[in-house]
């Protein structure tokens, strides 16, 4: 075959692609999908080399392709790896310290991408990025590198003919997608692991059995299209060639800007149509006849830049998670940018070509003095740093503050609660009547909070609710006290004081980064969005958390002030769209903890105060912070609540919103959203009376 420009400019375009993904930008949120053109590029190109070798010497030396494989692919991401290991240690954050022990272990035995199946956060999560992620990638191909060797050789002296060979092949591909189409509409995986929810498109994007499709392809194209060894073709005309590879790239853009990870269409669908067009374009590019593609793919700018491929790869992941570029930011985007073309190049220089020539082989065989020195000071340093990455504590940010001693309050607060006169389903914490708010919309009564109305939402006129008190009997047995909804949910169950568990049996059902969406996007003013396709299925943790019946507190609002979008469609917050959307939700979740046996209570939102500070994932959304938009969320909750047999509207702490001192403490709520152990103390003392009075009014 020889060497192929264009196939090095097609890797250009297509590690451009998953540097703009990664970047954060929207425009090209199908960027992703530059990895399965590599994927086919390196199915097509290793199969004509085995091919070839195969020809030429009538058998494959695995020996040798493994050393060449090895060459081209380890001591960069040796040096990555390093470089990133020693930077989250001295200078990254304890969270990403944490994350370098579990994740340099998969990375290094080239099973990065099983080791995201495993974990906690799906890959297309936005919050808190590890360092390693994009490594998944590589481990699919190294895996890919191990096994296809073995299988070449077994159809090479199992069937007679490339053809035959390729169409096998091209079944074997089939298969993969058809698995990936299985686990995504609830089938067990291949090794009989039930998944569910975000794991499904975890599983389909990260598993080598349903990633190899690409890599099958590019291989079932190698045995059916050699074009340089028919003579001949060179004096056909350029020009259909030309247009068809115009066409294929025009299906590569249109998919780097309109496809979306986790929508259902992407597998097989989306996916086989980007590896049927990187083939077509693959094709055409190594046809002798195709000038004009040859031009525009061979264009030497973009050649550089696919043979540089793999360090721009390597390099700007972390680079950008260091610098703050993912999250479409063009000033982080441009300094991340710089950083990884000088740190690439540099490693490209120094590093890659001379490794890929065999230097260290030569080198060594010279027996050139110093290297027993060399070899020592690189098993000293390989040592310390695995000993340094292995002292790591775990870290979790949601736990933290002084320990917290409950006390369930005085004997006014104990001795009666409020119960809501029309349902008997209400219980708060007050004694008496007091004025609350009412929309015409039919939105039960809320308490007000601070600030302006939220645009679009309709005026509220002051009601009163009559009330009645009862006495509260404590119950014998601790109340079983269910904690529901996303990572505040999650911080209030972790950072509970000490003595709780004389009144409260406390479960933790919270998900990280989930409220009652299981789709849509929900998104900021700044450049930051979060997909909801990562909590596919949290609806079933929490029937299966309440499923032994108690009190369900629901936790949400981190995630509920922002603007959602659905089916590609915005909708803004408080909009009639918006209410509708988040009632039929909420209504949704409620119904499966009611349906289980279990009382629910939706905690009143807290205004939140929301900062920057290392380690929290996720930049201080303004509209956390907007008192308007929480208010009109309350509204919304106590209005379902109002409206619903069994669920009742809590009221939280006045601090959050009155007393700003308390409202900004930072030891109250490390980031101004998320409680440590006294935020969570003055929650559970403030709601502990009501939802005890829930527990004995079942």
């Amino acid at each position: 075959m020889g060497q192929q420009p264009g196939l090095d400019g097609l890797r250009g375009l297509s590690v451009l692609a998953v540097i703009a993904y990664h970047a954060g930008f929207s425009t090209f949120h199908g960027g992703f999908l530059g990895v399965e053109v590599f994927f086919v590029v390196s199915g097509y190109l290793i199969t004509t080399l085995l091919l070839e070798e195969h020809e030429r010497a009538a058998g494959i030396s695995l020996r040798s392709f493994w050393v060449r494989r090895a060459r081209r692919l380890l001591p960069a991401l040796a040096v990555v790896l390093t470089a990133t290991t020693v930077w989250a240690l001295i200078w990254g954050s304890p969270e990403q310290a944490s994350q370098m022990r579990g994740d340099l272990v998969w990375a290094v035995s080239y099973l990065a991408n099983w080791g995201q199946i495993l974990g906690d956060v799906p890959y297309f999560a936005s919050a808190d990025p590890p360092l390693l992620r994009h490594l998944w990638s590589l481990a699919v191909e190294e895996q890919w590198y191990v096994v296809w060797p073995l299988v070449f050789i077994w159809l090479m002296r199992r069937t007679r003919s490339d053809r035959r060979r390729a169409r096998l092949i091209a079944v074997g591909a089939v298969v993969s997608y058809v698995l990936a189409w299985w686990v995504l509409r609830g089938g067990a995986s291949p090794m009989g692991w039930p998944v569910s929810g975000a794991d499904r498109i975890n599983f389909a994007y990260l598993s080598t059995p349903t990633r190899a499709s690409g890599l099958l392809l590019g291989a079932a194209a190698a045995f059916a299209w050699r074009p340089w060894r028919r003579p001949g073709l060179e004096r056909l005309p350029s020009r259909p060639l030309d247009l068809t590879l115009g066409i294929s790239i025009g299906v590569l853009i249109s998919a780097f800007i309109g496809a979306d990870l986790t929508a259902g269409y992407m597998y097989p669908w989306v996916l086989a149509a980007t590896a049927i067009a990187s083939l077509v374009a693959i094709g055409v590019v190594v046809h002798p006849a195709a000038s004009g593609a040859r031009a525009v793919l061979g264009n030497r700018w973009i050649v550089a830049v696919g043979r540089r491929s793999y360090g721009l790869y390597l390099w700007h992941w972390p680079v950008f998670v260091v610098v703050g570029a993912t999250n479409g930011g063009l000033g982080p985007f441009l300094l991340g940018s710089a950083v990884t073309v000088v740190l690439s190049e540099v490693a490209y220089r120094t590093v890659e070509v001379p490794m890929r020539s065999g230097l260290l082989g030569r080198w060594w065989k010279r027996r050139a003095p110093g290297r027993r020195a060399v070899v020592a000071i690189g098993m000293v340093s390989v040592v310390s740093l695995s000993v340094a990455v292995a002292a790591v504590d775990e870290f979790d940010a949601s736990v933290g503050g002084v320990e917290q001693e409950f006390v369930l309050g005085g004997v006014d607060q104990v001795d009666a609660v409020a119960v809501d006169e029309p349902t008997g389903a209400s219980v708060t914490t007050a004694v008496d009547e007091e004025p609350v708010e009412s929309t015409p919309s039919g939105l039960a009564p809320t308490r007000t909070t601070v600030g302006d109305p939220v645009d679009d939402v309709a005026p509220t006129t002051t009601l009163p609710v009559p009330s009645t008190t009862i006495p509260l009997v404590l119950p014998e047995e601790p109340v079983r006290l269910v904690i529901l909804g996303d990572s505040q949910a999650g911080s209030l169950a972790v950072n509970l004081p000490s003595g709780i568990e004389e009144y409260f049996d406390v479960v933790d059902g919270s998900s990280d980064g989930c409220s009652i969406h299981e789709s849509g996007i929900v998104r900021s003013s700044l450049p930051f969005a979060l997909d909801m396709a990562m909590c596919e299925g949290v609806l079933d943790r929490w029937e299966r958390r309440a499923s032994a019946g108690g009190v369900a507190l629901v936790v949400l609002g981190a995630w509920d002030v922002l603007d959602l979008e659905v089916d590609g469609v915005a909708r803004p917050f408080a909009s009639l769209e918006w209410n509708a959307i988040f009632v039929e939700r909420l209504g949704a979740a409620v119904s499966r903890v009611l349906d289980v046996g279990a009382t629910v209570a939706l905690l009143e939102v807290a205004c939140m105060r929301p900062v920057d500070v290392d380690g929290a994932g996720v930049p201080a959304l303004p509209e956390r912070g907007d008192d308007a938009r929480v208010a009109h969320l309350n509204s919304v909750l106590a209005g379902y609540a109002e409206a619903t047999d069994g669920v009742t509207f809590v009221e939280g702490p006045d601090a959050w919103c009155a007393d700003e001192t308390i409202a900004t403490d930072l030891d109250y709520r490390w980031d101004g959203v998320h409680v440590y152990r006294p935020g969570a103390k003055l929650i559970i003392e403030t709601v502990a009376p009501a939802l005890l009075g829930l527990a004995v009014l079942g």
